[in-house]
C-alpha cells in the first residue's frame, strides 16, 4: 500500500467519524437531560455501568516509511535516491479496561513480520559508484492506549485514541552491492529498542452486548533501524551499519474485543 492509499483510507475514516458524531448527537435528543434525566415518554435510564475488562485480538497490514538512510561513510558527494520498507502483516493482542462509557485503556503487544528494506544511493568521490541495500526488518510493537469513544449510534461507535510504549526493531541480512566497482558488503544482525508512539481514529461495531469488532486505522512512529557491522567480502573496508532513520508507519487492523463483564442496563417506569 502507498502513501496516498494510507492517507486515502485515513481521510475516510476522519469522514465517517465526523458523520457518526454528528449522528449521535442527534440522537441524543431522545433524552431529557442525558442519563441522570431519563427518556422521554415516561422511562428513566439510570448510567449504566460500563466499567469492565475486555481481551483483544488483531491483525492487519504495516505500511511503514523510511524518513533518512545514513552510513558513516556517507559524505557531501552522496545521494541517496531510494529507501522504503515494504508492507508486511502483523498480528496483536492486548488487555483493556473500559473505565467509562467513553473511555477506555488497553495494553497491546504486537508482532511486525519480515519486511523488506531496500536503498540506493549514488556517490562522486572516491573515483564514483553506488551502492544499493537490502535487508529484512522486523519488529516487536508495545504500547499503553488510550481512547476515546464519542457515541454509539445503531452499534457503531467512532473512536480516537493515542499511545506510548515501545519498538524493537531487528535488522537481519543486510546487503550492500556497489555494482559499478564490484564490491559486495554483508552485515551482521542487530536489535534497536526505541521510543515509540501512535495515534488512532476507527470505529467500532458491537456484534452481541459482549463481542465488538474494531477497524482502525493507526500513524506510528517506531524510530530508527540499524544493522551491524557491514563489511566488505574481502575484508578490505568496513562501516558501523547502515540506519534506516525515522521509520513511521501507516497500519490498518481488523480487531475484535471481547468483554469479561456484560453490561446490564436498567429501565424502568417512572413513577
Amino acid at each position: 500500500m502507498n502513501n496516498r492509499s494510507s492517507y486515502l483510507i485515513g481521510a475516510a475514516l476522519g469522514s465517517a467519524l465526523v458523520l457518526a458524531f454528528s449522528a449521535s448527537a442527534n440522537a441524543a435528543d431522545i433524552y431529557d437531560g442525558g442519563y441522570s434525566g431519563g427518556l422521554k415518554g415516561g422511562y428513566e435510564v439510570p448510567a449504566p455501568d460500563n466499567r469492565y475488562f475486555y481481551v483483544k485480538g488483531y491483525i492487519g497490514q504495516a505500511n511503514p516509511d523510511v524518513g533518512s538512510l545514513w552510513t558513516e561513510g556517507f559524505d557531501d558527494t552522496f545521494s541517496v535516491h531510494h529507501k522504503d520498507i515494504k508492507s508486511s502483516p502483523l498480528f496483536g493482542l492486548g488487555i483493556g479496561w473500559q473505565a467509562r462509557h467513553w473511555l477506555r485503556f488497553d495494553l497491546t503487544g504486537e508482532y511486525r513480520g519480515d519486511a523488506l528494506f531496500v536503498g540506493q544511493d549514488t556517490y562522486t568521490g572516491f573515483g564514483g559508484g553506488t551502492n544499493e541495500y537490502q535487508a529484512d526488518i522486523r519488529s516487536w510493537l508495545g504500547l499503553a492506549n488510550a481512547y476515546i469513544d464519542m457515541g454509539n449510534w445503531c452499534g457503531f461507535t467512532p473512536f480516537v485514541g493515542a499511545g506510548i510504549g515501545f519498538a524493537s526493531l531487528t535488522v537481519d541480512g543486510m546487503k550492500d552491492v556497489n555494482v559499478p566497482n564490484g564490491g559486495v558488503g554483508y552485515g551482521d544482525t542487530k536489535t534497536n529498542t526505541n521510543f515509540a508512539y501512535a495515534f488512532y481514529a476507527g470505529f467500532s461495531y458491537d456484534v452481541t452486548d459482549t463481542t465488538v469488532i474494531d477497524l482502525t486505522y493507526r500513524w506510528s512512529d517506531l524510530g530508527t533501524a540499524q544493522s551491524g557491522t557491514v563489511t566488505a567480502f574481502d575484508g578490505s573496508s568496513s562501516i558501523s551499519g547502515v540506519h534506516a532513520r525515522n521509520i513511521t508507519s501507516n497500519d490498518v487492523m481488523l480487531g475484535v474485543r471481547y468483554k469479561l463483564q456484560r453490561e446490564q442496563p436498567a429501565v424502568y417506569a417512572v413513577k
